[in-house]
């Protein structure tokens, strides 16, 4: 006999309608604060980008609101030209870097329409694309100085190329850049190659691409610094920048690999950013060894002018960096993307063929809470210093937040700090809760932890969903936090909207000012009162009311981090994804969830997949008429987590 669960139906007369009321409230109005989502999708400079190394475009296209939600704000693609062959093995992920032609698309990422089709959705969620351009060379035949029989006709001129054979003296500058790199290597002094390159990148950027990364651009010669008026000196670099459509508006980095002789670094930060690749080994080392203090520099870079990462593809390919862990891939990027004015970017492994997605780490909850930190930071100075035995490194960014990267035992901090007074509780994954008074953070930092304090109001970076009604972060429904609500609904049209807030019941109302941002988006913050349970709310333009069909939203507020996360808002007829880290969590071999709607109307079973970071995914798209939905857990031996018999219970909007 199966033994049934008693699931616990919240009572919907608490969901109070407001249709013909009418009182006056006090109108609040909200602090300022730090604010990132109305202009990533203009500024890649102050955010972050998720390298979705080898997806294919549809499956970008696919995870843009995951994406978003985690907070990156631009995604690089592989290299989007034509290929010889179309071979999806994983191992031959180097047939992209050996292009047949300089147009898009192929047989393993997509089409010229799939591109198209990324780059306009991808701006519906403020997030922009990199592409990875390879102009140096073009692919071989098996032999590194012949051209493949699969290279387009158009490039079959042997004025385009250099015929010098291939480099074999890395230590000499004319070699690496007028020297084949194991490919036919283009004559990129030649102005009908320049051309090409010309036409090739505006057909990205008139398709929707906001910037470059160049591959092998140290091989590309320059004019200046070490190639200025030599024999092989060029302005490649001049006159392809110079002529690209919209150029302002473009983010285009270079791989520059330092090696501190022939590497004509200060050449390529005039005409582009880097990669800072001598910072990269540096902090793989740190991670490796548990040791901060050659973590500190960017590698002689300026800050302002790099592009900083873990890892990259070559360097996890080549097996530079295959060894390094999950944790010390996370505590490398906790410290590069806190970082000032570099442009940090998250490396995605893969997994399985070419087009799929990689692994899951890149939406690990220590890592979105880091990407959070690092697009709210913008423009703040930075303060680097070491504690525990150079074990733990802080990274102060101004007077607004902290990072502390803990790679040893606990220990006690006692340091400087410019936060505010207060007791600060960590946004990463560890629990923790430090005190800043008098100028000196105190508290005890857990063994290999990742600590990310900021104070109350300065981080804002949530993306809202262009075509959602309501949108929020549910990961901030706790006690103390401050929460965002998102408003575009059948009032966005008005002269002013505001909140109408309750909690536990419509107890303390009040209401708030909204402002319009630039996305189109009403939004208020509120910090969530310590009393708080629930949050119930609707909207007003002052005559007229939004109260989501007489159902209203109701949201169950924690105590700390939530159990039960969505994404994004639950709306009738929608996808949202759940992120369950409740008390099953950790135990469980599986665990399922059990959901319903309007009162566990229509309850079905969902298998859940545990993710990297601990949590558990199950993606459900909700029901026509959907105004709350319901949901419990269970495990592999039939324990049930129903929150204390009140259940999981999310209000949805009513299309």
């Amino acid at each position: 006999m199966c033994k049934r669960l008693k699931i616990k139906i919240l009572s919907l007369s608490v969901m109070f309608t407001l249709i013909g009321y009418n009182c006056a409230f006090n109108s609040i109005k909200v602090n300022a604060k730090i604010m990132t989502h109305g202009t990533t999708s203009k500024n890649i400079k102050n955010g972050v980008i998720l390298h979705a190394f080898d997806w294919s475009f549809n499956n970008i296209k696919k995870e843009l609101p995951n994406i978003s939600a985690a907070g990156y704000t631009s995604v690089q693609v592989s290299p989007v030209q034509g290929t010889k062959n179309s071979s999806i093995n994983s191992s031959d992920w180097w047939l992209l870097y050996q292009p047949t032609n300089q147009s898009i698309g192929n047989s393993q990422l997509g089409s010229y329409k799939d591109f198209k089709d990324l780059c306009s959705e991808a701006k519906n969620y403020g997030i922009s694309i990199i592409v990875d351009a390879v102009m140096n060379h073009m692919a071989n035949n098996g032999n590194k100085d012949e051209l493949a029989p699969e290279v387009d006709s158009s490039f079959k001129d042997p004025s385009f190329y250099h015929h010098n054979g291939q480099c074999n003296d890395w230590n000499n500058r004319e070699d690496i850049t007028q020297k084949g790199v194991g490919m036919p290597d283009l004559n990129t002094q030649n102005p009908a190659v320049q051309g090409k390159a010309i036409n090739f990148l505006n057909q990205c950027i008139d398709a929707g691409a906001s910037g470059f990364r160049f591959d092998s651009a140290k091989h590309i010669e320059t004019d200046l610094g070490l190639d200025a008026n030599t024999p092989w000196a060029s302005n490649y670099w001049e006159n392809v920048l110079g002529s690209l459509h919209n150029k302002s508006d473009l983010y285009i980095y270079g791989e520059v690999l330092q090696d501190g002789k022939v590497d004509n670094i200060s050449a390529y930060e005039s005409l582009m950013n880097v990669e800072a690749s001598s910072y990269d080994a540096s902090l793989r080392k740190a991670v490796k060894l548990g040791d901060f203090t050659d973590a500190k520099g960017m590698g002689g870079l300026d800050n302002n002018k790099c592009v900083d990462f873990v890892e990259t593809h070559d360097e996890y390919e080549n097996g530079t960096s295959k060894d390094l862990t999950d944790w010390q891939r996370k505590a490398g990027w906790a410290i590069a993307a806190s970082r000032s004015g570099s442009v940090p970017l998250f490396f995605d492994r893969p997994t399985g063929s070419i087009g799929s997605e990689g692994d899951n780490l890149w939406n690990d909850s220590d890592v979105i809470a880091i990407n959070d930190f690092h697009n709210a930071m913008a423009g703040q100075n930075e303060n680097l210093t070491l504690e525990n035995n150079n074990k733990a490194m802080l990274i102060e960014r101004g007077d607004n937040g902290t990072v502390i990267v803990n790679d040893g035992d606990s220990f006690n901090l006692n340091s400087p700090t410019n936060l505010n007074d207060g007791q600060y509780n960590n946004h990463g994954s560890k629990a923790a809760s430090l005190v800043a008074s008098g100028g000196i953070l105190t508290g005890t930092v857990p063994a290999n932890s990742i600590i990310i304090l900021y104070n109350n109001g300065s981080v804002t970076n949530y993306i809202p969903h262009a075509d959602y009604k309501i949108d929020y972060d549910s990961s901030n429904l706790v006690k103390g936090h401050t929460f965002t609500i998102y408003y575009n609904g059948n009032l966005t049209n008005s002269s002013n909207v505001s909140l109408h807030l309750g909690i536990n019941g419509w107890n303390n109302t009040q209401n708030l000012s909204m402002i319009k941002d630039s996305n189109g988006f009403w939004e208020t913050s509120i910090t969530i009162p310590n009393s708080a349970n629930t949050l119930n709310f609707c909207f007003t333009n002052g005559t007229n009311w939004d109260n989501n069909s007489n159902n209203n939203w109701t949201l169950n507020v924690c105590n700390n981090i939530p159990n039960v996360q969505v994404s994004p808002a639950p709306q009738s007829s929608k996808e949202i994804s759940i992120y369950y880290n409740g008390t099953l969590a950790s135990s469980s071999s599986n665990i399922t969830l059990h959901w319903g709607y309007n009162g566990f109307i229509a309850p079905q079973d969902v298998t859940m997949t545990k993710q990297n970071d601990g949590r558990w995914l199950a993606k459900i798209t909700l029901p026509s008429g959907c105004y709350a939905v319901n949901m419990v857990f269970k495990n592999q031996s039939g324990t049930w987590d129903n929150n204390n018999s009140n259940n999981y219970n999310f209000s949805s909007t009513k299309n």
